[in-house]
């Protein structure tokens, strides 16, 4: 037979028991939109030319023999054997395609069939599964081996099915309960979708991902179950040549990143992880990078170099006795940012001792405890002061065991590097140990069997045989000279592009930037933005994927909210991001607000590589909003970090940067509730708006003070890392033709050392206008200050297929050109309005105090050109400097002041605020307060002999902070004591206290007999004394000259 057409409602029907086999040759076409069904099982069909399939195919064998053979149709292919058998090598899809309770191979030989689906997607279905308990393998009725090749990303929807062979071009992967995998290759990337469940079908089946695993769903994690079947996951080996996300789970998957001479990145959650450079015995090199968070709860190979970032956290959190961790010969385990281990102990003297193998920077041996030790939790933070001790190297330990016993004597050596002094003397390093997790410091690496080593970097406190040299205790340690340093800078930088003056009722938009300024990954960062009581939020804009993805505002919070905030997982080096939020005026305000002056304010708040700052402060507020206990915070901080992990997994695989507030504690809660439905959390959290409320709050607080210099601020938790404002007023319209650029400080827009300047160019055809505007151009010559050749032309008003701009620039020259935009009249904004654009870099080595200055000039059509009002920045890149005030303190004070003076330059931006730091009795130097005067007030003791050293920091209001530390303003305090025998005298004074030599005493005299005036010193030490008459005077006065 040539061609068949079986139309609706037609069927080729081979009854139950109805003789011997029966065969259908097709040289042609086969177009089904009928029913073809074997129901004896002994009917095949052999087809040479295309096939439609919009109906039931359900013959016992199906088989493509022919030559460009296309495959197309709505309805599945259910033959009971699929065979790709066509005499070239691609059967081409021209359409979504499914099988059915299928297995679908090739039986020739030569080179390998292939069922080319282009930009289709294919779906594999089986009504039920079976499984074979002596061999642990599980058996499909669809099982599909035929190669795939797909353009782009493909898409698979594997429900009870088998799927082996190899896949060429990236794919993703969804199961709605069930999908099964037999040693299968992805020549690209692989992406397991959200809510998929994936098995292996028998136990050490392979998975190789040639490009980047990104894992959201369960593979190997969950017991099988479909229909009355049901099993226990299958062990599988994952072998990802790319970089390896896990933000679901990988079960007993044992995952193998393999690094073939590049580096690649691994983060997530596994059990199992054997690093290599090959799957061969060659050694090509190559490293696996830490940059987010990476959690093995089983054993780690290290057959390749490893290296955590700054901005890495790896945590090993396994706690069986043998190690779990093996390092090959001749590769290295690098650590930047920070790390995690749990030594077991089990309570014997066998494993009383750690050495580190490389990441952890410490060693220790117990030598006694009582009862039972279990084992020592060991943690590791790098690049990173500890918090709330700028004066510290940037690297601290917490070390703590577990047990019901006792640790007695330990010997302990912590490992430092060059790098990381933090301006500390390396001479006078001594080792501080808090057990109050920061509220009392002490020093511990005294005596003379604590041992500095200047050439090995290391500090050994103990020995064996002096048990009275041991440490007895452990906790937070850190390494400190107990010399000050100055703040760590902020990891990131933003700005805000927008009109000052914030029209009624009409759209106004501002382009909102954020910077990563370091050459490393950044942690999750927090963007707040504030306005006045007159402006409303209308809408966010997210650019990503090729689009733009527009938030309502009733999507994202109450309409009538003043505060907007937005969730980054992490900013890449160096990476620039940016999104508009559109605003509108209050009619009914428009009358004040000319009075009064309206506000937008934007802050940027944490983001540092080496701490996770902002979701810990979520789950801080969270837990203030609706009183969770320190169980349920754990809780949510479990289900936060999934939600991370998945917005970081969206960022990798569609460049979603941005997430409202809102949106993540959605996530949260339904993470929470896929991993725990029954928690209590879920309950006690819900939707609730009192959570997201107390986050907005905190930071539009904080932002409010940061902006307005609010004094003494002590103790801030929520540090403005980076922060804008926008002052104007409401208006009704607004200059139809403008230009806006970086928003600055002051009058003078003073802005610091910006990577890149925006610029928004705006156009408007006045609603007097009698006709739309057929043709626009807008022209910028812009100055020597920029560098035109890093130009960048950006976003218009007017995009898409209808709109064709031409942008150019000739030299400093940049024109953009549209016709046929058919601007209309604004008679109703924005429908009169456009908007054109670009970025410029500023010239190298510029010095601080130069002016940026640009304007543009706009045609309407063949009408005179119109000039743009001047948009003008002033750099400042110079910090303050501060020198301390002298201290004034009276012995007995409990209060003392501390102040100091700050100068910016000339050309600056004025000093904006200042930090406090403190030391006591040598101890590292703390954070004490924030003030925006200068004028600190300190709490000192006033019954102890006390040394006090202070410093104070500067930053002027365009965030330059002083880059050292000012000399110490010091203080000495200790009673002079006043022992009074009797009914002798009142009122007694010693001044000054302390003194530097001369020494007055005064006092009422209420007795008549000789007085005796006795000095002492601070050690009981009798100094002077003195005998003195009543003169008749009830107050008398009596000096000593104590200099010698």
């Amino acid at each position: 037979m040539k061609n068949l057409t079986v139309n609706e409602g037609g069927k080729i029907i081979r009854e139950a028991n109805s003789g011997g086999y029966s065969y259908l040759t097709i040289s042609g076409n086969l177009v089904n939109n009928g029913e073809i069904v074997d129901y004896n099982d002994y009917f095949d069909i052999s087809l040479a030319g295309n096939l439609v399939n919009n109906g039931i195919l359900k013959p016992r064998t199906f088989k493509f023999t022919g030559q460009n053979q296309k495959v197309s149709g709505k309805g599945a292919i259910e033959a009971k054997n699929t065979y790709a058998d066509m005499a070239d090598e691609f059967l081409v899809a021209e359409s979504d395609l499914s099988f059915k309770n299928s297995k679908v191979s090739s039986s020739v030989s030569g080179t390998p069939r292939k069922l080319k689906m282009g930009l289709y997607k294919l779906d594999l279905r089986a009504d039920s599964i079976t499984y074979d308990s002596y061999y642990g393998t599980a058996y499909s009725r669809t099982e599909f081996s035929v190669s795939l090749v797909f353009d782009e990303t493909g898409v698979i929807t594997n429900e009870n099915a088998i799927l082996r062979g190899t896949v060429y071009g990236d794919l993703n992967m969804s199961s709605p309960s069930f999908g099964f995998l037999k040693d299968l290759t992805v020549e690209g990337n692989l992406t397991i979708e959200d809510g998929s469940k994936f098995s292996g079908a028998q136990n050490l089946n392979k998975l190789r991902v040639k490009g980047n695993f990104i894992n959201q769903g369960k593979l190997n994690a969950d017991t099988v179950v479909v229909r009355s079947v049901e099993f226990k996951p299958r062990t599988m080996k994952l072998y990802v040549y790319g970089n390896c996300s896990n933000s679901g789970s990988t079960g007993i998957t044992t995952v193998y990143p393999v690094t073939e001479g590049k580096d690649i990145v691994l983060s997530g959650d596994y059990q199992d992880v054997y690093l290599m450079q090959s799957e061969t015995t060659e050694k090509p090199g190559g490293k696996v990078i830490v940059d987010s968070e990476l959690n093995i709860s089983g054993k780690l190979d290290v057959y390749a170099n490893l290296e955590v970032k700054e901005s890495g956290t790896l945590n090993i959190l396994s706690k069986t006795l043998t190690s779990p961790v093996y390092l090959m010969t001749n590769v290295s385990i690098t650590n930047k940012g920070n790390m995690s281990r749990y030594r077991v102990v089990n309570n014997s003297w066998s494993y009383r001792s750690f050495s580190d193998i490389g990441g952890l920077f410490t060693e220790f041996e117990l030598r006694d405890w009582s009862d039972r030790i279990e084992g020592i939790d060991i943690s590791v933070f790098n690049n990173q002061s500890y918090p709330g001790l700028p004066g510290t190297l940037k690297r601290w330990w917490r070390i703590q065991p577990s047990g019901t016993g006792l640790v007695k004597n330990y010997i302990l050596k912590l490992h430092y590097s060059d790098n990381m002094l933090n301006g500390q003397k390396e001479e006078n390093l001594k080792v501080y140990r808090t057990t109050d997790e920061g509220e009392t410091w002490e020093v511990v690496s005294v005596g003379e069997f604590s041992v500095l080593d200047t050439v090995l970097n290391t500090i050994t406190i103990g020995r064996w045989d002096k048990p009275n040299s041991m440490l007895t205790e452990f906790g937070d340690f850190v390494i400190s000279s107990g010399d000050g340093s100055v703040p760590v800078e902020s990891s990131i930088m933003v700005d805000m592009v927008g009109r000052p003056d914030v029209r009624v009722g009409a759209p106004n938009p501002f382009t909102i930037h954020v910077y990563n300024i370091t050459d490393y990954r950044t942690n999750p960062v927090m963007l707040t933005m504030a306005v006045s009581e007159d402006i409303r939020f209308k809408e966010v804009r997210l650019p990503y994927n090729g689009g733009v993805e527009v938030l309502p505002v009733d999507s994202i919070s109450d309409p009538n909210d003043l505060t907007q905030v937005f969730f980054i997982p992490y900013l890449e080096p160096n990476e620039h991001y940016s999104f508009d939020v559109i605003v509108y005026g209050l009619p009914e305000s428009l009358k004040s607000a000319t009075e009064n002056m309206v506000t937008l304010t934007l802050g940027g708040f944490f983001g540092h590589a080496a701490k996770d700052e902002a979701t810990d402060f979520i789950v801080e507020k969270v837990g203030e909003a609706v009183d969770l206990d320190n169980a349920e915070k754990e809780e949510y901080a479990r289900g936060l970090g999934l939600t991370v992990n998945q917005l970081k997994t969206e960022k990798q695989q569609y460049g979603k940067t941005v997430t409202t507030i809102r949106h993540v504690s959605k996530y949260t809660v339904k993470k929470i509730a896929d991993t725990n439905p029954v928690t209590k959390v879920l309950f006690t959290v819900g939707e609730s708006v009192e959570a997201v409320h107390k986050i907005k709050d905190s930071l539009r607080r904080r932002l409010f003070h940061w902006f307005y210099k609010e004094v003494g601020l002590y103790g801030v938790e929520e540090k403005v890392a980076s922060g804008k404002k926008v002052e104007g007023t409401l208006v009704s319209s607004w200059d139809p033709n403008a230009i806006v650029g970086p928003a600055g400080f002051g009058e003078k827009n003073f802005v610091t050392e910006l990577p890149v300047f925006n610029y928004t160019i705006m156009f408007e055809n006045k609603k007097e206008a009698t006709a739309p505007a057929y043709r626009v151009q807008i022209i910028d010559t812009l100055p020597a200050v920029f560098n035109a050749e890093t130009v960048k032309f950006l976003e218009t008003s007017h995009s898409g297929a209808n709109y064709k701009w031409k942008m150019e620039r000739k030299g400093n020259v940049l024109k953009w050109d549209i016709e046929g935009i058919e601007l209309a009249p604004n008679i109703t904004p924005p429908e009169g309005e456009g908007f054109v654009r670009f970025s410029v870099e500023p010239t190298a080595g510029l010095p601080s105090g130069t002016v940026f200055e640009n304007r543009a000039t706009i045609i309407f059509d063949m009408n005179p050109a119109i000039t743009t009002n001047t948009w003008v920045n002033i750099t400042d890149t110079e910090a303050p400097v501060t020198k301390m005030a002298t201290i004034s303190y009276s012995g007995g004070d409990t209060q003392v002041n501390i102040t100091c003076n700050s100068d910016d330059n000339k050309n600056g931006s004025g000093v904006g605020r200042y930090e406090l730091y403190a030391s006591v009795d040598s101890s590292p130097f703390v954070f004490a307060g924030e003030s925006y005067d200068g004028m600190f007030s300190y709490k000192v003791s006033d019954s102890t002999k006390t040394q006090y050293r202070f410093y104070i920091v500067a930053s002027d209001n365009v965030e330059n902070a002083e880059k050292n530390v000012p000399d110490h303003a010091e203080l000495n305090t200790y009673m002079v004591s006043v022992w009074n025998p009797g009914e002798i005298a009142d009122e007694i004074s010693v001044f000054p206290n302390p003194t530097d030599g001369l020494l007055q005493v005064s006092f009422k005299n209420v007795s008549t007999a000789e007085t005796r005036v006795q000095i002492f010193s601070a050690d009981g030490k009798l100094l002077q004394n003195e005998n003195m008459r009543n003169n008749g005077s009830s107050y008398q006065t009596v000096g000593f000259d104590l200099s010698e």
